[in-house]
C-alpha cells in the first residue's frame, strides 16, 4: 500500500491556514454545531439524488475503496457505501470529531459496516492505503488553493481511479427565485457576501473543472443543475433560513445586516409565504459536478 501524506503549502512554499487561530472547528465557515449538522442533513435531502447519480455515472461500483474528503455527518460516505456494497470500503475524513459522531451513528443504523470515519485535516492527511475513488462535496470552496490539495490526493489514487467533486456556483443567482423578490434577494446577499468575506470562494463550482485540470487530471465530465422547490412543504425555506441563522454572527460582524433587520425567527415562514402566495419557485445554488477517470 502506498503511504499518503498530504502537506499543503502555497506556491511560495509557505504553509497556509485559513484562520489565524488553531481551532480546526473554526476553519469551516458554517461551524460544527448541532444546528449546522442538521442543516447539512436537510441539504442532503435535496442534493443527494444528484450525488448518487454522478457517482454511478463516474463508475463507483461494488468492491471499490473510496475516500470521502470533508465528509461531515456522512451523507456522501453513506451513498458511496451503498454503491460499493459489502465487498467495498469507504473511509470518510473530516477535520472535526463532532460531525463524525453523527456519521458513525447513521452508518450503524443503516447497517453499513463497510464505511468508517476518521478525524483528519484535509491539508495534512496520513493514510496507509490507496483508493479506487476520491470524492468530495462542498469542501474545495473552503480551501485557498484547491488544485494543490486535489493534485496531492490523486497522486495516491490507484491507476484508472475515479475522482469526483461537487461544488456550488454562488457567483450568480440568475433565476434563483421567481417572481423577483426583495426578500429572497436579501437572503442571497446575506449568505453570499458573508461566505465571501469569510474567505470562501463563490465561484468554486464554475472553477471546478479548471481546478481538476490544474491538478493534472484529464478533462472532466461536467454537470450543472440545481435543487428547486415550490409549495408550502419544500424544505428549502428552512434550509435558507438556517444558513442565515448560522451566519448571523458574521453577518453582523461584517456589517452586512443587523439581527433586527433579518428577523431570523420568522424568516423561513416569510420565505414560504413570499413564494407560495405568488405561485413562485426558488432554488438552492446551482450544483456543479465534475468527474474523471485517470489513466
Amino acid at each position: 500500500m502506498a503511504f499518503l501524506e498530504l502537506r499543503y503549502e502555497t506556491a511560495s512554499g509557505r504553509k497556509m491556514n485559513r484562520q489565524s487561530n488553531n481551532s480546526k472547528d473554526e476553519t469551516y465557515l458554517l461551524g460544527q454545531t448541532p444546528s449546522a449538522h442538521q442543516r447539512l442533513l436537510v441539504q442532503g435531502r435535496m442534493v443527494n439524488v444528484f450525488t448518487r447519480r454522478v457517482f454511478e455515472e463516474a463508475g463507483i461500483t461494488r468492491g471499490m475503496e473510496v475516500l470521502d474528503v470533508g465528509c461531515g455527518p456522512g451523507d456522501v460516505s453513506l451513498i458511496a457505501a451503498e454503491l460499493v456494497g459489502e465487498t467495498g470500503r469507504v473511509l470518510g475524513i473530516d477535520q472535526s470529531e463532532k460531525p463524525l459522531q453523527m456519521a458513525r451513528s447513521r452508518a450503524k443504523k443503516a447497517a453499513l459496516n463497510q464505511v468508517s470515519f476518521k478525524v483528519s485535516d484535509i491539508l495534512h492527511v496520513k493514510l496507509n492505503q490507496e483508493f479506487d475513488a476520491i470524492v468530495g462535496r462542498f469542501i474545495l470552496a473552503h480551501l485557498p488553493e484547491p488544485s494543490v490539495v486535489v493534485r496531492q490526493l490523486t497522486e495516491h489514487l490507484k491507476p484508472g481511479g475515479v475522482v469526483v467533486f461537487q461544488e456550488y456556483d454562488l457567483s450568480t443567482h440568475a433565476n434563483a427565485f421567481y417572481p423577483p423578490s426583495a426578500l429572497w434577494e436579501q437572503v442571497w446577499t446575506w449568505c453570499t457576501q458573508t461566505f465571501q468575506q469569510g474567505g470562501g470562494e463563490l465561484a468554486m463550482g464554475i472553477k471546478l473543472p479548471g481546478a481538476l485540470l490544474e491538478a493534472g487530471l484529464p478533462v472532466p465530465q461536467i454537470r450543472y443543475e440545481a435543487a428547486m422547490g415550490a409549495g408550502p412543504d419544500w424544505v428549502g425555506y428552512e434550509y435558507w433560513a438556517e444558513t442565515v441563522r448560522i451566519f448571523l454572527p458574521l453577518i453582523e460582524k461584517f456589517g452586512i445586516a443587523t439581527e433586527e433587520e433579518i428577523e431570523i425567527e420568522t424568516l423561513a415562514d416569510r420565505l414560504r409565504e413570499e413564494t407560495v402566495s405568488r405561485r413562485g419557485v426558488a432554488r438552492l445554488p446551482a450544483l456543479v459536478s465534475a468527474w474523471v477517470r485517470t489513466m
